[in-house]
C-alpha cells in the first residue's frame, strides 16, 4: 500500500474518482429530471434542488484531483470523501419505502460502493492494519470466494438459470430475499478481493519479488519500479478494477432491482410483465458479471500471469486453466448459455482457490 507501485495505483484511482464526480455534477446540474426518469419515480417540486446536490458532488471532483496530485496532502480529503460514500448508502437504506424504490439504491454503487476499496485502503496505509491486511490478501480472497461459492451452492443456486422457471426462481427469491442479499453481496465482497489480491500480485512484481520457485526465499530478481513488468501489472489491476465496477453493477441488480419488483407483488404473486422484467434484470446480470467482469478480471489474471517468471509448471498450469474457464464462461454468458456457465463455473474456482493460497504461502513470508 506504499511506494511507487502503489502510489500509480492510488493516483489512477483518485483521477478517475475525479472525473466520475465532475461528470455526475455536470449531468445533475444540466439535466437535473434525467434522474427521476430513469429510475422512474415522479420528479421533484423544486429540481434545482437537485441541480445543486449534483454541483456539490461535482466540486469534490476538484479535491479528488488535488489528492491525486499530491498524495501527501490528500488524507483528509480522501477521508471526508469515504465518510460522505458510507453515509450515503447508510441514508439510501433507511430511507427504502413505498415512495423511495430500492431501485434507487442503485446509484449508491457507483457514486459510493465502487470507491470503498482505494479509499479505504488509501486512509489504512503505512499502519499495522495494513501491513497485517497485505500478509493475508490472498488468504482473504480464498476464504471470502470459498464462502460465496457455498452460499451460492446451498441458497442462492434455487433461484439462479440453473432452475428454468422464471416463476419459479421468482418465488423462491422472494421467500429468502434475505439469504438472497447477504449471498450476493458476499460475491461483491469477493470482487473486492480479487481486486485487492491482484493489487496486492503487482506489488510483488514491482518490488522484484519473481523468482518463486527458487530455493533460497530471499533470492530476487530486482526490478525497477517503472519497468514493462511493473506497467503491465498497473493496467492488470486497473482492468480488474473496471470488471469489479461491472461486477457491483450486476449483482447489485439482483439485490436492489430484483427487491425492487419483490416489494411490488401482492401476496407474492407475479404478473406476466413482472415476469418479463425478472428476465430483463437476469440478463443484464448475465452480461455484467457472468460477461463482462469475468472477462476483464481474466485479461488482467492473463497479464500478470505472462509477466510473472519462475512459476512452477504445476502452478502455471492451474492458471491457464482458470483463464480458459474464465474466457468459456464470458462466451456462454453473451450467448445466454446456462450449461456452459455452470460447467466453467465448476471447472474455474477449484484450481483458482488453490494457486492463490500457494501464492499466499509462498509470497507471504516476503
Amino acid at each position: 500500500m506504499t511506494g511507487p507501485f502503489a502510489n500509480r495505483l492510488f493516483r489512477i484511482a483518485f483521477a478517475l474518482a475525479g472525473c466520475y464526480n465532475l461528470a455526475f455534477g455536470i449531468w445533475a446540474a444540466v439535466w437535473p429530471l434525467a434522474f427521476f426518469r430513469i429510475f422512474e419515480i415522479p420528479p421533484p417540486r423544486y429540481p434545482g434542488i437537485w441541480a445543486c446536490l449534483g454541483m456539490v458532488v461535482g466540486v469534490y471532483g476538484l479535491l479528488y484531483w488535488h489528492a491525486a496530485s499530491k498524495l501527501e496532502m490528500g488524507w483528509l480529503i480522501i477521508a471526508v470523501g469515504l465518510l460522505g460514500k458510507v453515509l450515503g448508502p447508510i441514508g439510501m437504506i433507511t430511507s427504502f419505502g413505498d415512495g423511495w424504490p430500492r431501485r434507487l439504491g442503485m446509484i449508491c454503487v457507483f457514486n459510493d460502493l465502487i470507491w470503498w476499496l482505494p479509499f479505504g485502503l488509501f486512509l489504512i496505509r503505512g499502519t499495522s492494519f495494513a501491513r497485517w491486511a497485505m500478509l493475508i490478501a490472498p488468504w482473504l480472497c480464498v476464504t471470502i470466494h470459498a464462502a460465496a461459492l457455498l452460499m451460492m451452492a446451498v441458497y442462492l443456486r434455487p433461484g439462479t438459470l440453473i432452475e428454468s422457471d422464471v416463476a419459479v426462481r421468482a418465488t423462491y427469491i422472494t421467500s429468502h430475499f434475505t439469504t438472497w442479499t447477504i449471498g450476493w453481496s458476499l460475491w461483491i465482497l469477493a470482487a473486492m478481493s480479487l481486486v485487492g489480491f491482484y493489487a496486492w500480485w503487482g506489488s510483488r512484481l514491482a518490488m522484484g519479488r519473481t523468482s518463486l520457485s527458487a530455493k533460497d526465499p530471499q533470492h530476487s530478481v530486482h526490478a525497477d519500479p517503472r519497468d514493462r513488468r511493473t506497467t503491465v501489472a498497473i493496467l492488470a489491476v486497473v482492468i480488474t478494477a473496471f470488471g469489479m465496477v461491472c461486477d457491483f453493477s450486476g449483482e447489485g441488480s439482483l439485490i436492489l432491482l430484483l427487491g425492487d419488483q419483490i416489494a411490488n407483488t401482492v401476496d407474492g404473486s407475479f404478473s406476466t410483465l413482472a415476469l418479463e422484467q425478472f428476465r430483463n434484470i437476469e440478463r443484464a446480470f448475465t452480461l455484467l458479471s457472468a460477461g463482462a467482469a469475468n472477462g476483464l478480471y481474466t485479461i488482467g489474471g492473463i497479464m500478470l500471469t505472462l509477466v510473472t517468471p519462475g512459476l512452477p509448471k504445476w502452478v502455471r498450469a492451474a492458471m491457464w486453466i482458470t483463464w480458459l474457464a474464465g474466457s468459456g464462461m464470458t462466451v456462454a454468458a453473451v450467448l445466454d448459455y446456462t450449461p456452459g456457465m455452470v460447467l466453467t463455473t465448476i471447472v474455474l474456482f477449484p484450481p483458482f482457490l488453490v494457486w492463490v493460497a500457494w501464492m499466499g504461502a509462498r509470497w507471504g513470508r516476503w
